[in-house]
């Protein structure tokens, strides 16, 4: 058996939806995997760059579907075609994770896999935003409920354009959580709540005129914005250049904008501009929303040599 999977690159946060609001970009890792039945070897090949053939996200979460499922699987091999960035808040991690669970729900044929995918990949993720929407597509809300993780899919058909500010710069994932206390004001938390439930519902009703003030936020990105000098001045570019909204992409330090067409251009300028003010090298990346989650095709194998069709 051949699988061909793609899982979409993710925006989580959007400003004031913390650990909780995702958005699936049409931008995505496509994962090929070839099983094996005679064997029970799990790696991953191609340019791997520091990453381990076995001991990697993929891996590690094809595995985590057999352990939880108490399921002997089959070796695999899989082949990662990566164009998301990695460790930029593109959702990089979670796109590996939901590849290898998907591949094993494949495998082992279960039926109505996603909401099982989504309890495991959050367990290793550590939250849902970003896996909820690879899961789902387009706009997800989702929390940790105990050992349960419940996700809606809010809408699909958003009209908009995205526009990304990918720095060349990594942002280790750690320092950026490690950025954000562990308490925060009262004031502050009511001021992400109003405007998170705003943010949605003018996203649901098609309100893009309206969300630029609900996605601003005081959970995270001011304590991340020490990490990333140029991040308000981005977000603010954007907005002057006619972006509906703007906010720093999951921990960052990728900023996202949702933009009209006719403004995608003047947005993708400002962002290149802004940053090469601050010496900030980096691309800007022009995409939409993907209105699906990932997918997983199996591949036609060619016949054995001697054999013909029927």
């Amino acid at each position: 058996m051949k699988l061909r999977i793609e899982v979409p690159a993710t925006s989580a946060n959007l400003g004031p939806g913390f650990d909780t609001l995702g958005i699936a970009l049409d931008l995505f890792d496509t994962v090929l995997v070839t099983v094996d039945e005679n064997s029970d070897q799990v790696v991953l090949a191609g340019d791997l760059g520091d990453l381990d053939p076995a001991d990697n996200l993929i891996c590690r979460a094809y595995r985590a579907w057999g352990e939880d499922t108490g399921t002997t699987l089959p070796g695999a091999g899989f082949e990662l075609e990566s164009r998301i960035p990695h460790a930029r808040g593109l959702g990089s991690s979670a796109a590996a994770i939901v590849a290898g669970l998907s591949a094993a729900a494949r495998i082992t044929q279960s039926e109505h896999p996603r909401r099982h995918i989504l309890r495991l990949a959050t367990a290793i993720e550590g939250h849902p935003d970003n896996v909820a929407a690879a899961i789902f597509g387009g706009l997800t809300t989702a929390f940790r409920d105990g050992d349960d993780v419940h996700a809606l899919h809010v809408a699909s058909h958003l009209d908009l354009r995205v526009i990304l500010f990918v720095p060349d710069e990594r942002l280790n994932t750690e320092a950026a959580r490690g950025a954000i206390p562990a308490t925060v004001p009262l004031a502050d938390a009511v001021y992400d709540l109003s405007r998170l439930a705003y943010l949605i519902t003018a996203l649901i009703w098609g309100r893009w005129d309206r969300i630029a003030p609900a996605m601003r936020d005081r959970l995270h990105q001011p304590y991340r914005a020490r990490l990333i000098p140029a991040l308000d001045d981005l977000i603010a570019a954007a907005l002057d250049a006619g972006a509906y909204g703007a906010a720093l992409s999951g921990g960052g330090p990728s900023v996202v904008s949702f933009v009209p067409a006719e403004r995608a251009a003047d947005v993708a300028a400002a962002f290149t501009t802004t940053a090469q003010t601050h010496s900030w090298p980096g691309t800007v990346l022009d995409t939409t929303v993907r209105e699906a989650g990932y997918t997983v095709h199996e591949e036609k194998t060619d016949p054995p040599p001697g054999t013909t069709g029927s």
